[in-house]
């Protein structure tokens, strides 16, 4: 048994695919950014992933158009007749959140609206969808739908509850650590309300561990480590593989503050939530290269990222992942199997150098 799990390099956008062994495709967000000329060196994401006809999970982690752009261009979607081509890819479970579900500050024709919709018609029949969060304002509207609670309830996902994928729970299962109900209501920033997973990988007696965090702010992964500790459950923070937040944004760490030019000092919780990287672990930032000038990605926080990490765990940018016969970025592809994750490297350029940074704790 193995799986394979790719990030794409769509500049300061996301999208990754998780394929299993039993051939089920889950992806994790969709952007399709490349305006179609031939400067652009972001990946063409809908031909990239034009063979797969269906997809077991598709996982919208919040309403941002680098998270969303394309997507009704790409999805069959069952609200509405006009996306449902034969050549799009069909959907079996959508996963967004509440806030998602309950947004009404989104454009006409947006993605992101057009996605809201299909999960709207989906919890109201009653199939396909699961909704993370349960805030009182998800009643509210459920009751003006005239939807019963307890028709639906088995949609609903909770922050500290499980998931598992019909068909492969001897293979994966999630832990959910985010949004919060409370933190679903009203929400004023999109990125709050992301969608937080560890995805659990199963190869016979090796577990492999993947943090995913869509544009999660520091304020939340601190909340995600009070509660884990609180409740016991800090081994669903370990990770082999860890999504940074917001495209290697500063605010996935802390507030910048005024000796913050070189590198950032992250929250004293992010830094023990960066500790728990497994042997060999591997940090990934879906962003452009990273400049001194890029915002994001912010240099202070690659800087920190590999500080506060230990010397054998490596940082990746997707757009700074390139092979030896282009100098276009390529797609960062992990192999996972019972000897854990494997960078696949045929005709990758070594451009991933062993940190040689001090530890957290020391100064330069």
């Amino acid at each position: 048994m193995s799986q394979k799990f790719t990030f794409y390099p769509l500049g300061n956008a996301e999208t990754c695919l998780l394929e299993l062994s039993t051939g089920d495709k889950l992806l994790f967000d969709y952007a399709t950014m490349n305006d179609g000329s031939a400067t652009d060196e972001r990946i063409d994401i809908k031909q990239e992933l034009s063979g797969i006809d269906e997809f077991k999970v598709v996982m919208f982690s919040h309403a941002h158009d680098d998270h969303t752009k394309g997507a009704s261009e790409f999805f069959y979607l069952d609200h509405a007749s006009k996306y449902q081509s034969e050549d799009r890819a069909k959907i079996n479970e959508l996963w967004v959140s509440s806030a998602f579900l309950l947004e009404t500050d989104l454009e006409n024709g947006a993605d992101a609206k057009i996605i809201r919709n299909e999960a709207r018609y989906r919890l109201k029949e009653g199939y396909g969808v699961k909704i993370f969060a349960d805030p009182d304002s998800l009643s509210s509207w459920l009751e003006a739908q005239e939807i019963e609670y307890d028709d639906i309830k088995h949609l609903i996902v909770h922050a500290g509850e499980t998931v598992e994928v019909d068909g492969a729970t001897d293979e994966v299962q999630f832990f959910v650590h985010a949004p919060f109900s409370e933190d679903s209501e009203e929400v004023q920033d999109k990125n709050d309300p992301s969608i937080v997973l560890q995805m659990r990988l199963f190869n016979n007696d090796r577990e492999t561990n993947i943090l995913i965090t869509g544009d999660t702010p520091y304020k939340v992964l601190d909340k995600i480590v009070d509660i884990s500790k609180a409740n016991g459950n800090e081994s669903f923070l370990i990770w082999d593989i860890y999504d940074i937040p917001h495209h290697c944004s500063h605010t996935g760490l802390n507030e910048k503050g005024e000796k913050d030019t070189y590198r950032i000092t992250p929250t004293e919780n992010v830094q023990w939530l960066l500790q728990q990287a497994q042997q060999n672990a591997k940090m990934v930032a879906s962003c452009v290269k990273i400049t001194e000038e890029t915002s994001p990605p912010h240099m202070i926080a690659k800087r920190a990222y590999e500080y506060y990490t230990a010397a054998d765990v490596k940082f990746m940018a997707t757009m700074e992942h390139t092979s030896l016969k282009s100098s276009k970025p390529t797609p960062i592809v992990f192999e996972i199997d019972n000897l854990g994750v494997t960078l696949k490297s045929e005709n990758i350029q070594a451009t991933y150098l062993k940190k040689s940074a001090p530890r957290a704790g020391d100064e330069l």
